[in-house]
């Protein structure tokens, strides 16, 4: 599975005029044919990045119904139904804390993580220099996972 992070979402529909929208949109438009995810913590940051362009009605289908929108799985936190709430916030606060300490923001923490975490196959953003040298997952722009796929 390839966990795709929150710019490509972003990119696709609220930036058509970006320089990366072509190869973003060929990237989206194969999602059908991947097996591509997307972390619930990473969906919580694009539904925050899109929360001033989306209508309420908008943003609740984003919330609750993104795999409708973008196929792609939601999938849940890592761990969270295996261990009672104290331990599991404990090793998540470790484990977040130990991405951020590698000079990461807390949206790419949590991503890398759950990446980690459900052993990705890849990582895919527009963003690679964010996670260059802080993982030893592949990370991939999207053009690039097409190319390599």
């Amino acid at each position: 599975m390839v966990f795709v992070d929150s710019n490509v979402f972003i990119i696709d529909r609220f930036y058509p005029r970006d320089a990366l929208y072509s190869q973003n949109r060929s990237f989206v438009e194969k999602l059908p044919f991947l097996d591509t995810a997307i972390s619930i913590l990473t969906l919580l940051e694009v539904c925050g990045g899109a929360s001033h362009r989306l209508s309420v009605g908008e943003l609740d289908d984003w919330l609750f119904r993104f795999d409708t929108i973008y196929p792609v799985h939601v999938i849940n936190v890592h761990g969270i139904s295996r261990k009672d709430a104290e331990a599991w916030w404990r090793d998540f606060v470790r484990e977040v804390t130990a991405a951020i300490a590698k000079k990461m923001s807390f949206g790419d923490a949590l991503l890398l993580r759950e990446a980690e975490n459900y052993n990705a196959e890849a990582i895919v953003t527009w963003n690679t220099k964010d996670f260059a040298r802080r993982t030893q997952l592949p990370v991939l722009t999207p053009t690039g996972f097409l190319r390599q796929h």
